[in-house]
């Protein structure tokens, strides 16, 4: 896969539908066994209500539940569950349900997501699916950078892209945020690594002038990858083969503090922190190294600024508590997911991370034959 073909992928859900489907849509029947399958395996819920004397449900089961591409959707990205409205009122009726057939998405921590009510085509269904499963698979802020990343790929920005992809894989998060963070920056580096070898391979030629710009060029596209830090530590070689001593600029810091500065201008100060850090350590003496902890000194001398670097990382730490929260939960240990949770609600209040640990807290212990434990409402 190209990066070109990566960089379009970003724009799109993280994942993919086969053209055909030899199995039919497998509806779980039991709501509290769908419910802790959901959680164990993350994936959101799609719920039919429906009832026996429907005509509109037996269309939608004759017709949309048959399509190959919305039955591959279903089965790959969701837990299906099939309920009767009559059979289950309470459940109905917690849900919500005012028509039928009604189908209900909702996250595995029982948020609703959407509701869709009456006869819908699978071409009408198929976009709420998508965004559904996208929402759960994703936390907001990763499927930002993410975005972010992949217009800088596009533009060949690509110190920008590897910033904000190792922000993504240093999080910790599971896939497929990070599974695709990592992708991408494997196909950087091997891009970068080509560069590297291509201006090594100029050298050969006798041309000390081209190859020495090739070098630089690699240093400086592709800041922070491991072929432009061997590019950096190459190019003082170059300098010291010669008779006279010559100034090799810090390409990799002026580039770094370059896409330190846009962020500032964007108003991304965290992203902005994090790169200036990282050139204060990697070119501690270096000109650019002076102006990015200015530029930090900025951030950190304006409390609105301030304040935001602060949302950002309690939201990269209300993800990994809500993470941890779930590996509590499936080792039995609910008092130390709870207290997990509860920190969740404390860093970030009004949150989509709030709400999704308020659900959860809602939901510990699930307790058997319990209606309709879980599915709330998004407000």
């Amino acid at each position: 896969m190209t990066l070109r073909t990566l960089a379009t992928a970003f724009s799109v859900a993280a994942f993919a539908l086969p053209s055909f489907a030899a199995d039919p849509i497998a509806w779980r029947t039991d709501y509290n066994a769908a419910r802790k399958e959901a959680q164990e395996k993350n994936l959101p819920l799609i719920v039919d209500v429906q009832t026996e004397q429907c005509m509109y449900c037996r269309k939608m089961e004759a017709s949309t539940f048959l399509d190959p591409g919305f039955v591959a959707l279903v089965n790959g990205n969701f837990i299906p569950l099939k309920i009767d409205g009559n059979k289950d009122r309470e459940l109905a009726v917690a849900l919500r349900v005012q028509m039928y057939p009604t189908l209900v998405l909702a996250g595995p921590d029982g948020k609703i997501h959407a509701f869709l009510q009456g006869f819908l085509t699978a071409d009408q269904c198929r976009d709420h699916l998508k965004r559904t499963a996208l929402a759960v698979a994703t936390p907001d802020w990763i499927q930002r950078d993410l975005e972010h990343a992949g217009k800088a790929v596009a533009a060949a920005e690509y110190t920008k892209a590897v910033g904000l992809l190792r922000t993504i894989v240093s999080d910790g998060k599971s896939p497929p945020g990070v599974d695709k963070a990592k992708q991408v920056l494997e196909e950087i580096e091997g891009m970068a690594a080509q560069a590297f070898a291509a201006a090594r391979a100029e050298e050969r030629t006798g041309d000390r002038a081209k190859a020495t710009n090739a070098v630089v060029d690699v240093s400086k596209r592709f800041a922070g990858t491991k072929a432009a830090e061997q590019a950096t530590t190459h190019l003082a070689s170059l300098a010291g083969q010669r008779d006279t001593t010559v100034s090799i600029p810090s390409v990799a810091a002026r580039d770094l503090l370059a896409t330190a500065r846009d962020e500032f201008r964007t108003n991304r100060f965290a992203e902005c922190l994090d790169l200036c850090d990282r050139l204060a350590s990697m070119h501690p003496r270096s000109d650019e190294a002076r102006d990015a902890i200015a530029l930090a000194d900025e951030i950190k001398g304006d409390p609105d600024r301030l304040m935001s670097v602060v949302e950002r990382q309690n939201e990269r730490t209300a993800a990994l508590y809500l993470t941890l929260a779930e590996t509590w939960t499936k080792k039995g240990q609910l008092a130390e997911a709870s207290a997990c949770l509860e920190k969740v609600v404390a860093l970030t209040p009004g949150s989509s991370y709030a709400a999704a640990a308020k659900t959860r807290l809602a939901n510990l212990p699930v307790k058997p034959g319990a209606v309709p434990a879980g599915f709330k409402k998004d407000r």
